[in-house]
């Protein structure tokens, strides 16, 4: 499965590439959280027609709808199929905006791909409740400045490693705040232990980059993981 993440710096730029990512076969195309400041900026109608020609999944990144923080997935037939909400809040977005209550995930060809916008991936629970659900690709929006994207790269590998199931993270290319450097990662065997693959990454540069990811290749680590989840109490102890 071909997937794109576009590093746009304009509407017209992040236009221009995703229709070069569709020509060079991607199947899905994910572009960075607030590329554009909000839902009226977002170029939905183009994004549309590009899913219709190229008969592709395009989720245009997430902005604020001025109620909360969204992310529209538009499906091949240039519908709207959903709309996954940020359900953790950050910054200056809590008390103006309303946090979501559900996170979301679609098909394609068989294969549950899930969307996380941005700081909601610092929470372990919320992909471990996609996973939990079957996703095995998780599509991460994402507006990280430079001097937290060691930190933010930590939380892309362990959501992917405790899961065992690729992460493709589109970040926001905003210089000099806002350096890029949008990466897709999935696990594999090495030896007696599981790590992880960078399968595609982009550094500080406009444009866009594909991802191969066959969900076959770590099927069995998921599975293995998902055998190793129990149910468990937590008590506490006084003397």
């Amino acid at each position: 499965m071909k997937i794109a993440m576009v590093q746009p710096t304009a509407k017209q730029t992040a236009i221009q590439s995703t229709e070069k990512a569709l020509e060079a076969g991607s199947q899905i195309i994910l572009l960075p959280e607030k590329w554009v400041s909000t839902l009226d900026e977002l170029p939905i109608t183009d994004f549309q027609r590009l899913a219709v020609k190229y008969t592709a999944y395009i989720i245009p990144g997430a902005v604020e709808d001025g109620v909360s923080v969204i992310s529209p997935i538009i499906s091949p037939k240039g519908n709207i199929l959903g709309l996954a909400k940020k359900v953790h809040l950050f910054g200056k977005e809590r008390g103006r905006l309303i946090p979501g209550t559900s996170i979301s995930f679609f098909s394609v060809n068989g294969v549950r791909i899930g969307v996380v916008i941005c700081y909601d991936l610092d929470f372990p629970e919320i992909v471990r409740a996609l996973f939990l659900h079957g996703v095995e690709i998780v599509m991460v929006p994402s507006k990280i400045k430079r001097e937290w994207m060691d930190r933010w790269r930590d939380y892309v590998r362990m959501r992917a490693i405790e899961n065992r199931i690729a992460i493709v993270n589109a970040n926001a290319f905003q210089l000099p705040d806002y350096p890029g450097g949008s990466i897709a990662i999935l696990p594999y065997k090495r030896g007696e232990i599981v790590d992880l693959k960078v399968v595609a990454e982009m550094g500080e540069e406009e444009g866009f980059t594909i991802a191969d990811i066959d969900p076959m290749s770590f099927f069995h680590l998921r599975l293995e993981r998902q055998k190793e989840v129990v149910q468990f109490s937590v008590q506490e102890l006084n003397e």
